[in-house]
C-alpha cells in the first residue's frame, strides 16, 4: 500500500525558495498545507501561480510567537494521513534524497514515531555547504547537521513552547528526547537560511539553477 503523506509549511516572506520548496515535494505528498503569516513580498502570488489541487493554502495574517505554535497544532489536526513532513519555506529536497526518506517511514518500526536526518546548511549558494564536522546538533547517538522532518502523525501529538523553541511533543516527551523510538535517515536536503532571502529577480536566477542541476523533476 502507498504510503500517504502530507506536508506541513508556514511561511513569510520566502519569495526565492517557497516555490522551489514546494515543487520538490508536491509529485510525492498526498495534500500540502501551506499556510502564510503575513508575507510582504512575492511569496504569497508565487505560491497561488503553482496549479496543484494538492495544496491547501490559507493567509493567516500576522501572527506572535505563540501564535505560530498554535498553527502547528491546526496543521496537526487538519491532518489525516499517518505521517507528515516538515518543510519550511527555505528547504529543498533533491528528488532521490526525498525518495530514500519516504521509503524509511514505509519501512520504519511500529513504535517509531520520527526520523531524524542530515542538512546541508548552505552558504554562498547551493553548491557550497557547512561541513558535517561543524553540525552542533545531538540527537541520541547522532550528531552533526540534524533535523527531524517526518513525524508520524499520532493521537496526542502536539507542538509546545514559542517559536523559535517551539518543540513537537507526544506522551510528555520532546521527540528527541526519545532516541529509542527515533530512527536515522541517512538522506539531506538544502536548507538555504543562511541565503538572501527575498528579490524577484534572484528569485528567477535560482529557479534556473534549480532546473539545470536537476534537484525535481519538473
Amino acid at each position: 500500500m502507498a504510503l500517504k503523506l502530507t506536508s506541513h509549511t508556514l511561511i513569510k516572506n520566502e519569495e526565492i525558495w517557497v516555490k522551489p520548496a514546494l515543487a520538490a515535494v508536491i509529485n510525492f505528498v498526498d495534500k500540502a498545507l501551506v499556510w502564510d503569516t503575513g508575507s510582504t513580498d512575492k511569496t504569497v502570488s508565487l505560491i497561488q501561480s503553482i496549479k496543484s489541487p494538492k495544496i491547501k493554502f490559507k493567509q493567516c495574517g500576522q501572527v506572535n510567537r505563540e501564535e505560530l505554535v498554535e498553527l502547528r497544532n491546526d496543521q496537526i489536526q487538519a491532518t489525516k494521513t499517518d505521517w507528515f513532513l516538515l518543510v519550511d519555506g527555505d528547504e529543498i529536497w533533491p528528488e532521490k534524497n526525498l525518495i530514500q526518506l519516504i521509503k524509511a517511514m514505509r519501512q520504519a518500526k511500529s513504535e517509531t514515531i520520527a526520523l531524524v536526518n542530515r542538512t546541508r546548511n548552505c552558504v554562498g549558494d547551493l553548491n557550497h555547504y557547512l561541513p558535517e564536522s561543524q553540525g552542533q546538533y545531538r540527537i541520541g547517538p547522532w550528531s552533526g547537521h540534524l533535523n527531524i522532518r517526518a513525524i508520524k502523525n499520532l493521537p496526542g501529538l502536539k507542538v509546545t513552547g514559542s517559536y523559535p523553541n517551539e518543540a513537537y511533543v507526544y506522551q510528555g516527551k520532546k521527540l528527541q528526547d526519545q532516541p529509542e523510538r527515533l530512527e536515522f535517515c541517512d538522506t539531506w536536503y538544502y536548507h538555504a537560511t543562511h541565503l538572501k532571502r527575498t528579490g524577484w529577480r534572484h528569485s528567477l536566477r535560482v529557479m534556473d539553477r534549480i532546473k539545470k542541476f536537476k534537484l525535481f523533476s519538473h
